[in-house]
């Protein structure tokens, strides 16, 4: 898929892209990498696909392939991307979680490295916040100790004018 400059009108450039399917030149919206011929396509495939194994609860990868005639490596991509959500896939559909590397069919986490994440993030967010909090504290002690200093160096200075 290359983004290639075409001709435009009266001169100009117009970025289109090649069609990762089929090589179409096209005009992208957004980040698309195939044609609208193609995109329809894979979206008749797609139901086509999520209808089979609403039909067919648990089939096993490789049986959906062969009635999809889409390899199997395409099947795990569309269920990682979330395609399938709610829908009851075979353990073969599985790929390993981000951290743990327990097989899912969703996602990039499994729901127990999700949560993890979660709280860490939190916790993380939280002791930022407390950080600042504590620098700002200090700041503001500094600047009080500063007015103090100040405040005894112009008293000294007084005193010291009136002897």
């Amino acid at each position: 898929m290359a983004l290639i400059e075409y001709g435009g009108i009266n001169g100009t450039k117009s970025n289109m892209k090649t069609c990762a399917r089929c090589g179409t030149p096209f005009q992208p919206q957004d980040k698309e990498d195939f044609c609208f011929r193609c995109r329809n396509s894979s979206s008749a495939k797609e139901a086509e696909i999520i209808d089979y194994l609403r039909d067919h609860p648990g089939v096993s990868i490789l049986e959906v392939s062969q009635v999809t005639k889409l390899s199997k490596k395409s099947l795990i991509k569309m269920a990682h991307e979330g395609r399938f959500a709610g829908l009851e896939l075979s353990k073969d559909f599985g790929y390993p979680c981000g951290l743990c590397g327990k097989l899912i069919t969703f996602g990039t986490y499994c729901p127990d490295c999700f949560a993890i994440l979660k709280k860490d993030a939190k916790n993380l967010k939280d002791a930022n916040f407390m950080a600042r909090a504590r620098q700002a504290q200090r700041a503001k002690g500094e600047e009080d100790k500063s007015r103090t200093f100040s405040t005894g160096m112009q008293e000294e200075i007084q005193a010291s004018r009136k002897k």
